[in-house]
């Protein structure tokens, strides 16, 4: 008989334990092996992983960052600058502090003392071209003065804010008192005169225009509730008068009968005093440090003079610096003067002329 082998054979049985170990060892090495696209692999230890970047895929540059410069003072102003302008010093160094500013045919300036810390403003100063500098008026009963104005003749009318007064000087320097007191005029800034002799005078602190008769009888003649701490006063050609707020930067225009007062523009506050030129009302901003000028026909506003800093430059509108301006005239010769203090402080006084001379 002959046996057939079964499937359980001890060699059949080797056969196959030699094929299994082979592949096993077979797929050992297959599963050791990474592939090379991979971007992370992971080692058989499980408590240790190891990461690798893969190649960067990406070419797009960094975005660029630029850096905007702050805006000057002028240009946070936001008024158009003109350069038709021209800055330039007359006199400096004056001891004196920003009151009032009058000037005679012959060039002499009138600047008035507000007067500051251990100085007493009671003087009217007269300040020759070439720079002499000699007491013209003064008196213990004036006090803190402000606006001057001189007429033809040589007499001055002064505004003494400091003891509530309007004084007369004649033409010879003597000095003598036309309305005082409280109940008169509380605080009197700006001065008009009318060509009956009275004369139109600003309550700084009652932001009453007060008319004061040549007899001296004060009348209660304008207000307004917008005027604020009215302190700059013009008149223009036709007889409409002009009024310059200090505290809020507000000008008016007031009907030469005294019937109708209309606001007309908001500048920077604080402002000072404002002059009437050939259809424009020229303002000092104390608040901003520039001239500004307002077109009365169109309600256009410009920077005539002035970079927004305190300063001590001569330039053409925008280049010039100077300290916080006051007063401003008209002088004889046509051109427009200011005086100011130092930076921010009232004194010393310097004298500046602000002429038009369009550049080309």
């Amino acid at each position: 008989m002959t046996r057939v082998p079964t499937s359980g054979s001890a060699p059949h049985i080797r056969i196959r334990i030699f094929l299994l170990a082979a592949a096993a060892l077979l797929f050992a090495a297959c599963a050791g092996s990474a592939d090379p696209t991979d971007e992370t692999s992971t080692s058989t230890n499980p408590s240790t992983t190891t990461t690798t970047a893969g190649p960067a895929t990406s070419t797009t540059s960094p975005p660029e960052t630029t850096t905007t410069a702050p805006p000057t003072p002028l240009e946070e102003l936001g008024y158009p600058v003109s350069t038709d302008w021209v800055v330039t010093t007359v006199i400096a160094d004056i001891d004196s502090a920003t009151g009032g500013l009058a000037m005679d045919d012959a060039g002499n300036f009138y600047q008035a003392d507000f007067g500051y810390t251990g100085h007493v403003g009671n003087t009217v100063w007269k300040v020759t071209p070439d720079g002499e500098i000699t007491e013209w008026a003064a008196d213990d009963g004036m006090e803190s003065l402000t606006m001057t104005v001189r007429l033809d003749d040589g007499t001055i009318y002064q505004s003494s804010y400091g003891s509530n007064a309007v004084y007369e000087i004649a033409p010879d320097g003597a000095v003598s008192v036309i309305a005082e007191g409280i109940r008169a005029v509380r605080g009197p800034t700006g001065i008009l005169v009318n060509d009956d002799g009275s004369l139109i005078v600003e309550g700084y602190n009652s932001n009453i225009l007060h008319r004061i008769e040549p007899d001296g009888t004060v009348v209660d003649w304008v207000t307004h509730p917008g005027f604020n701490g009215i302190n700059g006063i013009a008149r223009g050609d036709d007889g409409t008068i002009y009024v310059v707020n200090h505290r809020d930067g507000g000008i008016f225009s007031v009907s030469a009968d005294g019937s109708e007062v209309e606001e007309l523009h908001k500048f920077p506050a604080p402002t000072s005093h404002g002059v009437y030129l050939d259809g424009s009302l020229f303002v000092t901003s104390r608040g901003a440090f520039v001239v500004f000028r307002y077109d009365i026909e169109t309600g256009e506003v410009e920077i005539i003079a002035g970079n927004g800093e305190g300063g001590d430059v001569d330039g053409r509108g925008g280049e010039a610096s100077f300290g916080r301006p006051n007063a401003i005239i008209v002088g004889t010769d046509g051109a427009l003067y200011i005086n100011h203090g130092s930076e921010n402080a009232n004194n010393p006084v310097t004298i500046r002329r602000i002429s038009y001379e369009p550049q080309g």
